[in-house]
C-alpha cells in the first residue's frame, strides 16, 4: 500500500471514529428506551395530569377513603388511610380521589374500576365542585343500580372527608355532562354533600365497619336541612 493510500485509510478511521462518538449518545437513548416497558395509555394520561407541585413532600394525613367493605361488598366501609393530602383543596381531592381509584385493599373492595382516571378537578367559589373522570368510570363499571350507587357514594363521601369545603359537585365523564353513570343513576345537576352529616369515624383496615350508600334525590326543603337524619347526599336543584 502506498503511503497515500494509508493516509486515505487512516483519515477514513479517524473520520469514522468521530462519527461513531456523536451517535453513541443517541444509540444509548434508543436502546434504553427498547429496554422501558411500555406505557399504557392510561398511565401516560395519568402522568401529564399530574401537577409539577406533586413532587413537594407534603405532610401526610389521616382520612377515611370509602372503599367496599371486606365482610359485606354490599356496603361501603371508611378505612381511615395517611395520605400526602397538602393545603389546596384541588390537590387534596386529587389524592383522595385516585387513592380511592388505586388504593384498595383487595381488589374486590375497589367500587371504582382501576383504569379510571381523575382528569380533572376544581372547586368554584360557591363551593360546587367539577370532577372530570375518564370514560373508564361509565364503560367499565358493571351496570346495575347498587353498583352505580356504591360508586358514586364512594366518591362523594371520600371527597367530603378530604375536602368538607365542598358543597356540592358535578361529575363529568371525559369532558361531557352525562345523563347516567352507567346507565341507572342520575348524573345530571349537583350532588348536594351538605345534606350528608358528619363524616362516619374511620375504621382500621382490620376491623372496617359498613355504612349503607346513601341516595341521592332532590334536595330537602329548608326545614329539612335541620333534620339530624338527613345523612345523604342529594341532588341540588
Amino acid at each position: 500500500m502506498t503511503p497515500r493510500a494509508l493516509r486515505i485509510v487512516l483519515l477514513l478511521l479517524v473520520l469514522a471514529v468521530l462519527a461513531g462518538l456523536f451517535e453513541l449518545p443517541a444509540l444509548r437513548l434508543q436502546v434504553a428506551r427498547l429496554e422501558r416497558p411500555e406505557q399504557t395509555e392510561e398511565v401516560a394520561r395519568r402522568e401529564v395530569i399530574r401537577p409539577v407541585a406533586e413532587g413537594r413532600e407534603a405532610k401526610k394525613e389521616m382520612v377515611p377513603i370509602y372503599w367496599l367493605s371486606e365482610d359485606d361488598p354490599g356496603q361501603l366501609a371508611a378505612v381511615q388511610t395517611s395520605l400526602p393530602l397538602g393545603t389546596d383543596p384541588a390537590e387534596r381531592a386529587r389524592v383522595a380521589l385516585e387513592s380511592l381509584i388505586t388504593g384498595a385493599p383487595t381488589p374486590e373492595q375497589r367500587p371504582l374500576p382501576l383504569e379510571t382516571t381523575l382528569l380533572a378537578f376544581y372547586l368554584l367559589d360557591d363551593g360546587t365542585a367539577v370532577a372530570d373522570f375518564s370514560d373508564a368510570l361509565s364503560h367499565q363499571l358493571p351496570s346495575g343500580i347498587s353498583t352505580e350507587q356504591l360508586a358514586l357514594d364512594a366518591i362523594t363521601r371520600t371527597l367530603h372527608a378530604a375536602v368538607p369545603q365542598v358543597r356540592r359537585l358535578r361529575i363529568l365523564i371525559d369532558g361531557q355532562e352525562a345523563e347516567t353513570l352507567a346507565g341507572h343513576v342520575d348524573l345530571s345537576g349537583a350532588f348536594d354533600l351538605t345534606l350528608m352529616g358528619p363524616v362516619v369515624p374511620a375504621a382500621a383496615p382490620s376491623s372496617t365497619t359498613g355504612t349503607p350508600p346513601a341516595q341521592p334525590g332532590k334536595s330537602a326543603a329548608p326545614e329539612e336541612k335541620k333534620t339530624p337524619a338527613a345523612t345523604k347526599p342529594r341532588r341540588g336543584e
